[in-house]
């Protein structure tokens, strides 16, 4: 009895599973842009990063920006200063004398300020531009990165762009594996827009207007977590614009980042990024997270049964058959969702690594969902224990 329970568990959810796979692929594959030229550069924008600590990537990044082929009347860097205790200062301020023509503002939060939200509030506040645009300090784009955004804007008028984002520089078979499973991230970010889907979004790469960040109260009512600057805020501003919010899916709008170099480290992203609570998540981020969840928590489950009781069988079909039969239909609709991602990002090299990444997001899935039930991690030195 225990084992057609699970089975037919297990299979209902495959089911779920595969048909909301290919919504993705077949979302992902829809969606294209091609900028037109931007004739009328008329729209001033603001680039917004809250660092903390960043003295290794502060210089690289600014630079990246200074360089920017949008016109530099029309753009601002905001640096929102997050109480650093490193140099990052000391490097924005340095290259602000030797850069005068480029407008660059650095903000230092007060002593009754902290944390990413804050820093976002209190840079936007301060801001200029039409448009935001955040991106994170470690990170790096092309020169066209701010001319596309603002390109997209005006051609959709969008209320929240969400951009793609992409590792490089992988050297280890972890840090590989970790780029396909972020590019599945990317791809079902973007399948799930196509349909008015808004279930992810990453602060690295993401735009809107002031005036709507001020319309939707920006954080209030969302402050009472650390996180949550970018997938919070995109709930809030899809329920007052439920048609507002695109992906721009346009290499030139590519912001690149690192892997984490330790399973640790990377561990304790993904429990960031699992800690919000799942009332606040919307309702289509509860149904994939419970799809994907708890497919991977049965499949786990239909060897471990068959382990423990090796005289529990479906004639003619034992467990690990199931198993076996169940995996290869996920590995396949997963495979496809990644070559079409690669394919865009360029990375179909690293397709020789699925296998493995396949076996081990098994575990890390029902891992990292378990351990974001304690919504305590680290994060740039400090200890968070979300209420």
């Amino acid at each position: 009895m225990l084992a057609e329970v699970i089975v037919i568990i297990a299979s209902i959810l495959c089911f779920f599973y595969t048909v909301l796979i290919a919504k993705f692929c077949f979302g992902w594959a829809k969606t294209k842009y091609t900028k037109g030229n931007l004739l009328n550069e008329d729209v001033c924008v603001s680039v917004l990063i809250a660092a903390r600590n960043e003295d290794n990537n502060m210089a690289k990044i600014v630079k990246q920006l200074s360089i920017q082929s949008y016109p530099k009347n029309k753009f601002e860097i905001l640096i929102v200063d997050d109480s650093s205790t490193d140099s990052t200062v000391d490097i924005v301020k340095r290259f602000q004398q030797e850069n005068k023509s480029i407008d660059l503002k650095l903000i230092s939060l007060k002593d009754n300020q902290s944390g990413k939200k804050e820093a976002i509030k209190e840079g936007i506040r301060q801001a200029k531009g039409e448009l935001i645009i955040t991106t994170d300090a470690d990170c790096f784009m092309n020169i066209t990165w701010i001319e596309t955004i603002a390109a997209f804007y005006r051609d959709t008028n969008a209320k929240m762009i969400v951009a793609p984002v992409c590792f490089y520089e992988e050297n280890s078979i972890f840090e590989k594996i970790q780029t396909l499973e972020f590019l599945a991230l990317m791809s079902s970010t973007c399948g799930s827009l196509f349909f008015n889907k808004a279930i992810m979004c990453n602060g690295a790469n993401l735009a809107y207007p002031k005036n709507i960040f001020e319309e939707v109260k920006g954080f209030e009512g969302i402050s009472n977590t650390v996180s949550g600057d970018d997938v919070l805020l995109m709930y809030k501003v899809k329920n007052k614009y439920p048609d507002g919010i695109k992906f721009l899916k346009n290499a030139d709008a590519i912001i690149y980042t690192k892997a984490k170099l330790s399973v640790c480290d990377f561990v304790n992203q993904r429990k960031r990024w699992a800690s919000k609570r799942f009332p606040d998540l919307n309702s289509e981020t509860k149904f994939v997270s419970l799809i994907v969840y708890f497919f991977n928590l049965f499949l786990l489950i239909l060897p471990a049964v068959a382990f423990f009781n090796n005289t529990i069988s479906l004639y003619p079909y034992s467990l690990v058959n199931v198993f076996a039969i169940l995996f290869t239909i996920k590995s396949l609709i997963d495979f496809l969702l990644l070559f079409l991602s690669t394919s865009f990002f360029k990375k179909k090299k690293l397709l020789i690594y699925f296998l493995p990444e396949q076996i081990i997001y098994l575990f890390y899935v029902v891992l990292v969902g378990f351990l974001g039930l304690s919504r305590k991690y680290e994060w740039k030195e400090r200890t968070i224990n979300e209420k």
